[in-house]
């Protein structure tokens, strides 16, 4: 009996108001995977709730609207401490439970009610800190030029969005209008170019795939021939090579180097850098700003392999 009390509470305070929170919040911005053990998981449930639950309960003791709404009836503090020590000893021991007899139902129903209060409560207030939160993170580029909103942002609210969603899109910008392009080196040593149109990621958040915009591919075989041949090389631009498509998708499997490029330039691309360097099992990732410049990389754009 006290392994399903347990199991219930558990459900009821953290299992799904942070399932609540996560699911309002990703309707503003890709919300994070997080994978780790059921004891990481409720850690994590009880950093994100805990002052969300402290509000609320300060608010059913002390606001008096919130101490009567739902499941009003009489109630005194001193029912309230008779009705949690009979409940509680009746679950704890099965002579206790006859013993009170009729009574414990009485303690046990008022109980319900107090606890069914306080959840609605803390439920609402889940989901209106996960919409505060959501327009927060949705207009980030733009707030985040506010000291006290940066400070807020980097320790709770960054965690919690998609790495992918903040590195492929201009999310970090304050014009939201910001051109993000990526050179892309392939698995058969192909480099293409262009503007990501979209981005995909799978249930445990790595990146799936990417959807290219006007793409071209650089004709690596003819620079390498006329360099061999000649010693020089016409025009980096002239090998760039238009693709017949409006769209191209990438399979991320088979992407081995990825290099992102922010136009029109910005400071935000520090905060790019700044926001991976934090995330567990991340390596340094290059993140270069700038017009383009035709041509290919003189390096592997990318330190961090995408399959790590």
């Amino acid at each position: 009996m006290i392994a399903l009390v347990v199991s219930a509470v558990v459900a009821a305070y953290l299992l799904i108001p942070n399932a609540l929170f996560r699911f309002l919040l990703g309707t503003f911005v890709p919300v994070r995977a997080f994978q780790g053990t059921k004891t990481e998981e409720l850690t994590r449930a009880v950093v994100t709730l805990f002052f969300i639950f402290l509000l609320a309960l300060l608010a059913v003791k002390h606001i008096p609207f919130c101490k009567d709404y739902p499941f009003s009836f009489p109630d005194t503090p001193q029912m309230r401490d008779a009705d949690y020590a009979i409940v509680g000893s009746s679950f704890y021991s099965e002579a206790m439970f006859k013993d009170y007899g009729p009574r414990f139902w009485d303690s046990l129903w008022r109980t319900l009610d107090r606890q069914g209060r306080l959840i609605f409560w803390y439920y609402s207030l889940a989901a209106f800190f996960a919409i505060l939160l959501g327009y927060g993170s949705k207009y980030y580029g733009k707030l985040k030029r506010y000291r006290p909103y940066s400070k807020f942002a980097d320790i709770y609210l960054l965690p919690h969005v998609s790495q992918w969603f903040v590195v492929l899109t201009p999310f970090t910008f304050p014009d939201r209008n910001t051109v993000v392009r990526v050179d892309v080196l392939m698995t058969d040593d192909t480099l293409y170019r262009g503007k990501v149109a979209d981005h995909f990621v799978d249930r445990d958040g790595k990146l799936a795939g990417l959807f290219l915009e006007n793409p071209t591919r650089f004709d690596r075989r003819a620079y390498l021939k006329e360099k061999d041949a000649w010693g020089i090389t016409r025009p980096l631009g002239e090998y760039w090579k238009p693709i017949p498509s409006a769209k191209l998708y990438l399979f991320a499997e088979k992407i081995v180097n990825l290099n992102v490029n922010y136009e029109p330039t910005t400071v935000a691309a520090e905060v790019v850098e700044k926001y991976l360097s934090k995330l567990p099992g991340m390596r340094p990732l290059s993140v270069s700003v700038g017009a383009h410049v035709p041509g290919p990389p003189n390096k592997p754009p990318l330190k961090r392999p995408l399959r790590s």
